[in-house]
């Protein structure tokens, strides 16, 4: 007589279903906090860098300001000294206004507006700057007028942030000696001007800039 073999399938068991539901929760866990420390890792190292990238932009432009200082004729906004009677150059000035930290006319504006020669509508090579500090960010405000009001509202662009205490310029003349904090009443003696800020990562920065008048 012959006997006929069956085979009978077998599924998995409930035991069985839940040993794997948790090896594979398990393994998308791990899985989980490796991408998630990767990540973390990758937003700590560019996050100095994006800071250090806006110091480093920062310094320059202070340097090609600083390196474009024009001395002009005295501006219409200067009242007359008591000593001399004359007009003081005004190109540089620390005005006392709150946050103002240096304010100057420089050159090397560049005429944005070439296309538009033909009809005379072109725009003058010198541009007033200033640098303010407001609420722990370094601004810059420029005005395309040299001679501008007091109403008028400048292009004001953020150049660095997390600035502790307040940023100072420092001057150095042709005479010699050490920076001072005062400008010099002669502004052609103007040589190099000191640039000191604390940043709350990087610290304290210094950087002497050459002045070429």
């Amino acid at each position: 007589m012959r006997h006929v073999l069956r085979r009978h399938s077998r599924g998995f068991t409930l035991v069985e279903l839940m040993i794997s539901l948790a090896i594979f929760s398990l393994m998308i866990s791990l899985a989980y906090q490796s991408v998630s420390v990767l990540m973390d890792t990758g937003r700590q190292v560019e996050q100095p860098q994006a800071e250090f990238q806006q110091l480093q932009r920062a310094l320059v432009f202070v340097e090609r300001d600083l390196h474009q200082l024009t001395l002009l004729r005295p501006t219409s906004t200067v009242v007359y000294t008591t000593d001399t009677g004359q007009r003081e150059n005004n190109s540089i000035t620390r005005p006392d206004e709150m946050g103002v930290l240096l304010e100057f006319t420089r050159g090397g504006n560049p005429d944005v507006a070439w296309q538009l020669r033909s009809s005379g509508l072109m725009r003058s090579g010198l541009q007033r700057v200033r640098y303010v500090l407001d609420n722990g960010k370094l601004l810059r405000q420029t005005w395309n007028l040299v001679d501008h009001v007091d109403d008028e509202k400048p292009v004001s662009l953020v150049l660095l942030e997390g600035v502790e205490g307040e940023p100072s310029f420092r001057f150095l003349t042709a005479r010699g000696g050490s920076f001072k904090d005062d400008l010099p009443k002669d502004k052609s003696m103007l040589v190099a001007v000191e640039f000191s800020l604390k940043h709350k990562r990087f610290g304290d920065i210094r950087r002497v800039f050459t002045v070429y008048l």
